[in-house]
């Protein structure tokens, strides 16, 4: 059947139409190869292909912790097959410290080198009360090793190697503060014994506070989504380009891909406290708080940023400097308070027993500064739930 002439050439119009429209989105949809952009100057990121370099340029300097444990048998010579591999108790955040026991009597971790002499950081947790630590060296071999730096409240320890080789390959720190939730992580370890085992995620979470398991503190930890197994402990959180944004602590018991890291920031921090500290053992500043990021509204209707104070531990220093429940902290020797990270680096990064005046509004109006005086992390009195 002929059909009529205007239906035709209204067909030819709309195949004109739609070649037009198809010739236009082809100048600007990207080809394969071809970068996204997003708005006239920025391109958008684009998902890496393979982890591979990263994972090749760290896995020299990423190395396996072997800790024996006091009143347990000896393991076989060799052997590095974990049998027996279970997780340490839950923390009160709900979280485990993901360390391996074997059943022939050592604890297994991970850790990497931070100094070209031999020094290797781990997580306290692997070393602690160990009576002899060996460390495993990728294609330099096995050495023995001592406890010279440790932090109980960051759960990092620094340990030397004994007769280390002088050309160890030493992990670069990169800068965790530039990290965003989103952004893509690789971690390098020795979960149940497995070394070199390569896992990738996101940034899940940037400065998530938990509970520490032991003292009455809380911490800002790095959540990720990369998998943490038990020997994971101590492995390297790296950036894109191989750098340590973090070193992982801990993992959720009760689900999968919540693991927790301890950032650079605080790692640098923690080291460099290490190196002036003649024991090794870093000593943190304690007040007896809890606080949360929370300014307050002065009479005249002024909004202050701050940290409120939402619990006051009895005979601590806060109690006795006068602080109380509903306060709210707006500078910290002179500093303003943006958020309670600001508050909580300047109390535990403190030196015990050092002064530090805090400037509060209580019930609608700024009050002049109050002194404290910093208590110890972990000492004798400081066993309430606060900062």
């Amino acid at each position: 059947m002929t059909r009529p002439r205007h239906t035709a050439i209204g067909s030819l119009l709309v195949g004109i139409g739609c070649l037009s429209a198809g010739l236009a989105l082809g100048r600007w949809l990207p080809r394969s190869n071809e970068t996204v952009w997003s708005g006239a100057d920025q391109p958008l990121a684009t998902p890496p292909t393979s982890f591979a370099d990263v994972a090749a340029k760290v896995a020299p300097g990423v190395v396996t912790l072997r800790s024996r444990m006091p009143a347990l048998s000896a393991p076989a010579v060799g052997s590095e097959v974990i049998t027996d591999a279970t997780v340490e108790p839950t923390t009160p955040a709900g979280t485990g410290r993901p360390v391996a026991t074997t059943e022939a009597g050592y604890r297994n971790g991970s850790g990497f080198v931070v100094n070209a002499r031999g020094l290797v950081l781990t997580s306290r947790h692997v070393v602690m009360g160990a009576s002899e630590i060996e460390v495993l060296v990728p294609g330099r071999g096995r050495y023995g090793a001592e406890v010279i730096g440790e932090d109980a409240a960051t759960d990092l320890a620094l340990v030397r190697l004994v007769q280390a080789p002088l050309d160890l390959t030493v992990l670069e720190m990169g800068r965790s503060e530039e990290l965003r939730a989103g952004d893509w992580i690789v971690a390098v370890g020795n979960p149940f014994g497995f070394s070199q085992t390569v896992t990738a995620g996101v940034v899940s979470y940037v400065g998530r506070h938990l509970p520490h398991s032991d003292f009455a503190l809380t911490n800002d930890f790095l959540q990720f989504s990369a998998p943490v197994n038990p020997g994971s402990s101590g492995c390297p959180v790296l950036d894109l380009h191989g750098r340590v944004v973090g070193v992982t602590t801990q993992a959720a018991a009760a689900a999968q891909g919540i693991s927790f890291a301890v950032p650079s920031r605080t790692v640098k921090w923690t080291l460099d406290a290490m190196g002036k500290s003649l024991d090794g053992r870093v000593r943190r500043g304690y007040l007896g708080i809890e606080f949360a990021s929370r300014g307050g509204v002065t009479d005249d209707g002024q909004r202050l940023h701050g940290a409120v104070v939402i619990k006051v531990a009895e005979g601590q220093p806060a109690a006795r400097a006068g602080v109380r429940a509903g306060d709210v902290v707006l500078r910290v020797d002179g500093q303003a308070v943006e958020d309670a990270t600001v508050l909580h680096e300047h109390i535990v990064r403190g030196d015990p027993g050092h002064r530090i005046a805090l400037t509060l509004l209580r019930d609608g109006r700024v009050q002049d500064p109050i002194e404290a005086v910093l208590g110890e992390v972990g000492g004798a009195k400081s066993t309430a739930p606060a900062n």
